[in-house]
């Protein structure tokens, strides 16, 4: 069985850099079991719910891995055509995506709230646009390697570009879902109980948490180009 550090460490040998696209990797499959968790939630399924934190809360363990290898082992002392620090920061907000996911999914977890179809459906447009937010974020982090290794041509650049700016499209589109889906909870505060509300309101924020990390990732993604 192939151990996953050993690769990341074989991956820095071909770029310092390449380790990071395994990073975004493990960040979306984080993200992918939260957005099953969700589904599985509003179907009421616990059972369900249960086993994917689980295997949530294992993914965001490996994600720690990979980051903290990569601290370990990101050349301090080589010229790059980027700051160190930078690279760090990048990481880590990237890697607090994970964080908030596991988050989510503990919430999930701790309580089944019963809820009515509008506000299943109000929940669930919202998980939609943070899913996409957070894909939109790791297609343009798994272009770092690229752009890194290609001393920043304008081409890759603008490709990283463009992508950013689908992240803060994508992102205020979470915005937008997430009030709707609060105003839709505490419309129905007689259905669900003020215990209820206030577990779901929590969950809606978290989740936009998820997407709001996305967000800040990338951003610090975008001064990592602008700096060029």
């Amino acid at each position: 069985m192939t151990d996953p550090l050993r690769s990341i460490l074989d991956l820095f040998a071909k770029s310092p850099f390449r380790p990071l696209n395994e990073h975004a990797e493990q960040v979306k499959l984080t993200v992918l079991k939260m957005d099953e968790a969700v589904h599985a939630y509003c179907d009421g399924d616990s059972v369900k719910v249960e086993a994917l934190y689980q295997e949530i809360s294992s993914l965001e363990h490996d994600a720690d891995n990979v980051k903290h290898t990569i601290r370990e082992h990101l050349p301090s002392t080589l010229m790059m055509p980027v700051d160190r620090t930078d690279i760090l920061t990048f990481l880590k907000q990237q890697d607090d995506i994970a964080n908030s996911a596991e988050i989510v999914a503990q919430m999930l977890a701790m309580k089944m709230v019963a809820m009515p179809p509008a506000v299943k459906e109000a929940i669930l447009k919202m998980e939609d646009e943070v899913l996409s937010t957070v894909e939109e974020h790791v297609a343009a982090a798994q272009k770092i390697t690229a752009l890194l290794d290609s001393a920043f041509s304008s081409k890759r650049v603008k490709e990283v570009q463009d992508i950013i700016d689908k992240v803060d499209t994508q992102k205020h589109n979470v915005d937008v879902f997430k009030l709707e889906a609060m105003r839709t909870i505490y419309g129905h505060e007689k259905d669900l109980g003020c215990i209820g509300v206030y577990h779901l309101i929590e969950l809606v924020k978290e989740m936009g948490w998820v997407a709001g990390h996305a967000e800040n990732s990338s951003d610090r993604l975008r001064l990592i180009v602008a700096k060029r």
